[in-house]
């Protein structure tokens, strides 16, 4: 249905560019090419996905009969994306807020400033592709995010119903796309692995006292104290402390297992004694609740790390990828050591986006090595030390058929079935083509 859906999978967004330049020396006379139920399309909108092709870097066709298949295809693809408009917007059930389009704008404009070096080079692609102002560009953006949002809320809500039924493609269409795609876009160097990270465990005096705090905390709370006033003297969350404890919504599963059973158990307003989990001790007090999320805020009291918890963590590591070294089972030492607040596996990680930490141990490393330990430098200046298994270092170059097959399998899957609704639309609606050489 959507060729530049199926692009997006693997090149993401790119720059419009010079959406309203024709081609030097041409002078083009607007005219209607389709007409979709009383909708008029222009031939203008045919050129602006030819400009939006060029700026991706794509071939456009010179020869007369080449380029009029191409417009051709895209008409089509017009049509199509009218056609689901129209149907989203009859649809009373669904609807797109004006947050939502902000938010995507917003969302769009910061990918695509962020191509330019500066503020200056944005503006004068703005001028050149027929733009006076980030504003008159804003509010063309909004249009093309509102029509996507509608679509693809129509079409989840059709999965959803089950009224959008997959279409397995063969093993030779997988092929061919795959041999259409595949210079398009090179994969950065990747690798995966897996981890034993360590973290320094505290004295027992120094649990206790953790404890005798937040308990002291909870009873104040009980007897009247402001919640968020002592949230942002004593908690040790740096993440929520300074909105006095405020964690918003979350779901079942998304925090760690105790803390989301105490949470869950709560009624709005009541607030827990000092449940303990890896971070330390929170008091938990729930402000709303619904069958499937609560919002609540939490204290955090973290017991003391001293230099010597450290020195024995890492000793602990030391020894941990010394038996991995010699052949101990890696799963059996994470399922002893591991800290359950840390990722235990990483897969096709982009290995420049990764921490220096990781980036420069894995740059020497070959596949199947133990790496590490690693000293780990935590954004409250605590540490903690990973010993890694690599498991797999893929260079940058050209992905493999095996490597995209899973997500091309599921992109022509939902493109067929989207085919077969966009049918029905079509003997439903009004559509008449009219594009001429």
């Amino acid at each position: 249905m959507k060729p530049r859906a199926v692009l997006l999978l693997l090149l993401g967004l790119t720059w419009p560019g010079a959406l309203a330049a024709q081609e030097p020396g041409l002078t083009e006379i607007d005219h209607i090419v389709a007409v979709v139920g009383k909708v008029a399309i222009p031939f203008s909108r045919v050129q602006e996905q030819l400009n939006l092709m060029r700026a991706r870097g794509q071939t456009i066709p010179t020869d007369s009969t080449a380029l009029q298949r191409l417009e051709q295809g895209i008409v089509n693809q017009l049509v199509s994306d009218e056609l689901l408009y129209q149907q989203a917007e009859a649809d009373t059930s669904i609807h797109v807020s004006d947050q939502q389009v902000q938010d995507a704008v917003d969302r769009a404009i910061r990918q695509i400033r962020s191509q330019f070096s500066s503020d200056v080079d944005f503006q004068r692609q703005l001028q050149a592709s027929g733009f006076g102002t980030l504003a008159e560009y804003r509010r063309w953006i909004a249009d093309q995010q509102r029509r996507d949002l509608l679509q693809q809320t129509l079409l989840q809500k059709l999965r959803q119903k089950g009224d959008l039924k997959p279409v397995p493609p063969t093993d030779a269409e997988m092929r061919a796309f795959y041999n259409q795609v595949k210079s398009q876009q090179t994969r950065p160097a990747v690798v995966s692995f897996r981890q034993i990270v360590i973290r320094p465990q505290p004295d027992s005096a120094a649990v206790v006292k953790a404890y005798r705090l937040a308990d002291s905390l909870y009873l104040a709370i009980k007897n009247g104290a402001d919640f968020a006033a002592l949230a942002k003297r004593y908690s040790d969350d740096p993440g929520s402390r300074d909105q006095g404890g405020e964690l918003g919504y979350f779901r079942r599963g998304q925090m760690l297992p105790a803390f989301d059973r105490v949470a869950f158990a709560l009624r709005p307003g009541q607030t827990s004694p000092p449940v303990e989990t890896p971070y330390g001790f929170h008091v938990i007090q729930v402000e709303r609740a619904d069958p499937s999320e609560v919002e609540a805020r939490h204290i955090l009291i973290a017991p003391t790390i001293t230099a010597a918890n450290e020195q024995a963590a890492e000793r602990l590591a030391d020894s941990i990828a010394t038996l991995a070294r010699r052949g101990a089972s890696f799963d059996s030492l994470a399922h002893l050591y591991h800290d359950p607040t840390e990722q235990a596996f990483a897969q096709g990680t982009v290995l420049d986006s990764m921490p220096p930490v990781y980036r420069d141990a894995f740059d020497s490393a070959t596949a199947g090595q133990i790496v590490g330990p690693l000293r780990l430098v935590q954004p409250d200046s605590s540490v903690k030390f990973a010993v890694v298994h690599l498991e797999e270092k893929l260079p940058a170059g050209e992905y493999s058929y095996d490597e995209l097959k899973d997500r091309i399998r599921d992109q022509l899957s939902a493109e067929a079935a989207e085919n077969a609704y966009l049918d029905t639309l079509r003997t439903r609606t009004y559509v008449d083509i009219r594009l001429t050489p």
